[in-house]
Protein backbone atom coordinates (compact mmCIF):
# COMPACT_ATOMS: atom_id res chain seq x y z
CA UNK A 1 0.00 0.00 0.00
CA UNK A 2 1.18 3.39 -0.72
CA UNK A 3 0.46 6.79 0.97
CA UNK A 4 -1.31 9.15 -0.94
CA UNK A 5 -0.61 12.64 -0.59
CA UNK A 6 -1.04 14.60 -3.37
CA UNK A 7 -4.96 14.34 -3.66
CA UNK A 8 -6.48 18.37 -3.26
CA UNK A 9 -8.44 18.33 -0.34
CA UNK A 10 -11.30 19.60 -2.71
CA UNK A 11 -10.65 16.29 -4.89
CA UNK A 12 -10.82 14.00 -2.18
CA UNK A 13 -14.67 15.65 -0.57
CA UNK A 14 -15.64 15.14 -4.07
CA UNK A 15 -15.16 11.10 -3.99
CA UNK A 16 -16.61 11.08 -0.08
CA UNK A 17 -19.57 13.04 -1.54
CA UNK A 18 -20.36 10.34 -4.13
CA UNK A 19 -20.19 7.70 -0.74
CA UNK A 20 -23.18 6.09 0.41
CA UNK A 21 -21.07 5.62 3.77
CA UNK A 22 -20.57 9.43 4.03
CA UNK A 23 -24.45 10.46 2.99
CA UNK A 24 -25.04 11.18 7.16
CA UNK A 25 -22.00 13.66 7.56
CA UNK A 26 -21.78 17.31 7.05
CA UNK A 27 -19.50 18.49 4.83
CA UNK A 28 -17.68 20.05 7.85
CA UNK A 29 -17.30 16.57 9.30
CA UNK A 30 -16.16 15.29 6.41
CA UNK A 31 -13.51 17.45 5.98
CA UNK A 32 -12.26 17.11 9.43
CA UNK A 33 -12.11 13.69 9.13
CA UNK A 34 -9.88 13.63 6.28
CA UNK A 35 -7.75 16.51 6.89
CA UNK A 36 -7.03 15.16 10.86
CA UNK A 37 -7.64 11.62 11.54
CA UNK A 38 -7.59 9.76 8.18
CA UNK A 39 -4.89 8.68 5.68
CA UNK A 40 -5.61 8.28 2.05
CA UNK A 41 -3.99 4.72 0.50
CA UNK A 42 -3.39 3.48 -2.87
CA UNK A 43 -3.30 -0.40 -3.35
CA UNK A 44 -2.32 -1.76 -7.06
CA UNK A 45 -3.95 -4.29 -8.75
CA UNK A 46 -3.35 -8.13 -6.56
CA UNK A 47 -1.57 -6.32 -3.65
CA UNK A 48 -2.93 -7.17 -0.13
CA UNK A 49 -4.66 -5.00 2.07
CA UNK A 50 -3.97 -6.82 4.85
CA UNK A 51 -3.15 -10.83 5.36
CA UNK A 52 -4.92 -13.13 7.56
CA UNK A 53 -3.58 -12.85 11.51
CA UNK A 54 -2.17 -9.28 10.45
CA UNK A 55 -1.89 -7.09 13.84
CA UNK A 56 -3.34 -4.30 11.73
CA UNK A 57 -6.00 -2.51 13.34
CA UNK A 58 -7.67 -0.07 10.76
CA UNK A 59 -10.58 0.25 9.44
CA UNK A 60 -10.85 0.52 5.73
CA UNK A 61 -13.50 2.25 3.75
CA UNK A 62 -13.47 1.69 -0.11
CA UNK A 63 -13.21 5.19 -2.34
CA UNK A 64 -12.57 3.58 -5.46
CA UNK A 65 -11.62 0.04 -7.03
CA UNK A 66 -12.59 -3.47 -5.06
CA UNK A 67 -11.39 -5.29 -2.61
CA UNK A 68 -11.68 -8.91 -2.82
CA UNK A 69 -12.15 -10.62 0.89
CA UNK A 70 -10.67 -14.52 1.25
CA UNK A 71 -10.15 -17.26 3.83
CA UNK A 72 -6.34 -17.34 3.09
CA UNK A 73 -5.76 -21.11 4.40
CA UNK A 74 -8.49 -22.48 2.05
CA UNK A 75 -8.18 -19.69 -0.70
CA UNK A 76 -11.95 -19.46 -0.55
CA UNK A 77 -13.36 -16.12 -1.98
CA UNK A 78 -16.36 -14.47 1.20
CA UNK A 79 -17.11 -11.46 -0.78
CA UNK A 80 -16.09 -8.73 -2.38
CA UNK A 81 -15.62 -4.89 -1.00
CA UNK A 82 -17.13 -1.58 -3.32
CA UNK A 83 -16.78 1.64 -3.34
CA UNK A 84 -18.75 2.93 0.05
CA UNK A 85 -18.05 -0.18 1.83
CA UNK A 86 -15.81 -0.92 4.43
CA UNK A 87 -13.21 -4.18 5.35
CA UNK A 88 -11.78 -4.49 8.76
CA UNK A 89 -14.19 -3.86 11.25
CA UNK A 90 -13.41 -6.73 13.44
CA UNK A 91 -9.70 -6.24 13.86
CA UNK A 92 -10.78 -2.10 14.27
CA UNK A 93 -13.66 -3.10 16.84
CA UNK A 94 -12.03 -5.55 19.02
CA UNK A 95 -9.08 -5.43 18.67
CA UNK A 96 -7.34 -8.25 17.31
CA UNK A 97 -5.43 -10.05 14.53
CA UNK A 98 -7.34 -10.10 10.87
CA UNK A 99 -9.21 -13.19 10.57
CA UNK A 100 -9.41 -13.07 6.44
CA UNK A 101 -6.86 -11.54 4.06
CA UNK A 102 -7.78 -8.52 1.75
CA UNK A 103 -6.43 -8.41 -1.63
CA UNK A 104 -7.21 -5.02 -4.54
CA UNK A 105 -9.11 -6.50 -7.42
CA UNK A 106 -8.18 -3.56 -9.17
CA UNK A 107 -5.77 -0.19 -8.34
CA UNK A 108 -7.95 0.88 -5.23
CA UNK A 109 -8.00 3.96 -2.48
CA UNK A 110 -8.76 3.58 1.03
CA UNK A 111 -9.36 5.69 3.32
CA UNK A 112 -7.94 4.14 6.47
CA UNK A 113 -8.83 5.22 10.22
CA UNK A 114 -7.07 3.78 13.47
CA UNK A 115 -8.96 2.59 16.34
CA UNK A 116 -6.48 5.86 18.40
CA UNK A 117 -7.66 8.24 15.81
CA UNK A 118 -11.34 7.33 15.99
CA UNK A 119 -11.01 7.76 19.72
CA UNK A 120 -9.97 11.33 19.28
CA UNK A 121 -12.60 12.23 16.73
CA UNK A 122 -15.38 14.67 17.27
CA UNK A 123 -18.25 13.19 19.15
CA UNK A 124 -20.62 13.60 16.01
CA UNK A 125 -18.63 12.18 13.77
CA UNK A 126 -17.12 8.90 15.83
CA UNK A 127 -21.06 8.21 16.25
CA UNK A 128 -21.74 8.37 12.81
CA UNK A 129 -18.81 6.33 11.72
CA UNK A 130 -20.03 3.70 14.49
CA UNK A 131 -23.75 3.67 12.78
CA UNK A 132 -22.32 3.16 9.30
CA UNK A 133 -19.96 0.38 10.81
CA UNK A 134 -23.09 -1.74 12.79
CA UNK A 135 -25.38 -0.89 9.34
CA UNK A 136 -22.90 -2.44 7.43
CA UNK A 137 -22.46 -5.08 9.42
CA UNK A 138 -26.24 -5.76 9.58
CA UNK A 139 -26.36 -6.17 5.66
CA UNK A 140 -23.41 -8.66 5.90
CA UNK A 141 -25.49 -11.14 8.42
CA UNK A 142 -28.64 -10.50 6.17
CA UNK A 143 -26.75 -11.44 3.52
CA UNK A 144 -25.42 -14.13 4.71
CA UNK A 145 -28.51 -15.49 5.95
CA UNK A 146 -30.14 -14.85 2.61
CA UNK A 147 -27.39 -17.32 1.02
CA UNK A 148 -27.70 -20.11 3.71
CA UNK A 149 -31.26 -19.90 3.74
CA UNK A 150 -31.11 -20.95 -0.37
CA UNK A 151 -28.45 -23.61 0.33
CA UNK A 152 -30.87 -25.20 2.63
Amino acid sequence: MKLIEHIPLIKQMEILNRLNFFREFTLNERQILLESFSHLYLVSQNRFVFKQFDNDKQLYIVLSGAIVVFNHSHLMELGTIEPGEFIGEGAFINNRERSTSARAKSDTIVLAISPEALTRLPNVIREKIKDRIIEGMSERIAKLSHYLESRG
